[in-house]
């Protein structure tokens, strides 16, 4: 993290000199002085002590950025953009390196991407091109709990159902395309999870609850936040969550390339109006 100081300049270049010289007199004096009095020490135990893990690394620096580029920062808006520009990788880097902390970065790695097209259609700029997992193409394997994958495999299944019975219906948002790629994606993790499809252990049901789909309303009480949202919405963050609470692994490779995924599925549905705020996210 970078961070910015200012400087106070004297107002007599020999004022600047001594001063100057003065501190440095000071600083080595001080060095002396703690040279002599130095406690033994463990070899490596301060090195040790002053690194932080992977994790703490990616999360401070996530979180640093995002500071830089909140509202209330006092940053001009140039200086928020530019913090901005990183800020989808950065949160996708917690939830690779925090095992703990999965949910939260797919989550803010999605919200920070809705942020960061604000502040580029604010500076007349277009939104910045991430590349994205199209579904889980060209995915070969994950080192992760199968479990785990079958468990996502279920929420994009149900997920893309339930769209597919929107757009029968002619719900706004809900279109043919986005089901289809829901039940390709579980196609897909049940095959990464080692499982033969349409056997006994594929979790997919292929037929789901239809009362609220078929309800003549374009929005539903969203059950996390008991918030009325749009449907598509709602499907779309039910299965960011669903699949957020399924990861167990600790593998940062495949963490990554699911948190991805999740936070594919969050960013549609902030761009229908889903809150995004820390209380309608986290608590």
């Amino acid at each position: 993290m970078q961070t910015r100081h200012r400087f106070q300049h004297a107002h007599s270049p020999r004022a600047t000199w001594a001063t100057r010289a003065l501190a440095l007199l000071a600083a080595a004096g001080l060095t002396v002085s703690l040279a002599a009095c130095d406690a033994p020490r463990l070899a490596g135990r301060a090195e040790a002590e002053r690194e932080m893990s992977a994790c703490e690394s990616a999360y401070v620096d996530a979180r640093s950025r995002s500071s830089m580029m909140a509202a209330d920062s006092g940053e001009p808006l140039l200086v928020r953009y530019i913090a901005s520009l990183s800020q989808p990788d950065d949160w996708l880097e917690v939830a690779a390196q925090c095992s703990e902390r999965f949910g939260e970065g797919a989550l803010s790695s999605a919200r920070a991407e809705l942020v960061q097209a604000s502040l580029a259609a604010k500076l007349g700029q277009s939104a910045a091109q991430r590349t994205r997992y199209a579904r889980l193409d060209g995915v070969e394997s994950l080192d992760a709990d199968p479990q785990a994958l079958l468990d996502m495999a279920l929420a994009e299944d149900r997920a893309g159902f339930a769209i597919e019975v929107l757009a029968a219906r002619g719900v706004p948002y809900a279109d043919l395309d986005t089901g289809d790629d829901h039940k390709a994606t579980a196609q897909q993790l049940v095959s990464l999870a080692g499982v033969e499809p349409d056997s006994e252990d594929d979790p997919r049901q292929k037929v789901y609850a239809v009362d609220t789909l078929i309800a003549d309303a374009d929005t539903v009480t969203d059950t996390a936040t008991g918030l009325r949202v749009q449907m598509v919405a709602a499907i779309e963050m039910d299965c960011a969550r669903a699949e957020a609470a399924s990861w167990s692994g600790t593998d940062a490779e495949s963490a990554a390339i699911l948190a991805d995924l999740v936070a594919q599925h969050a960013y549609q549905a902030f761009r229908l109006g889903y809150p995004t705020s820390d209380a309608a996210l986290f608590e």
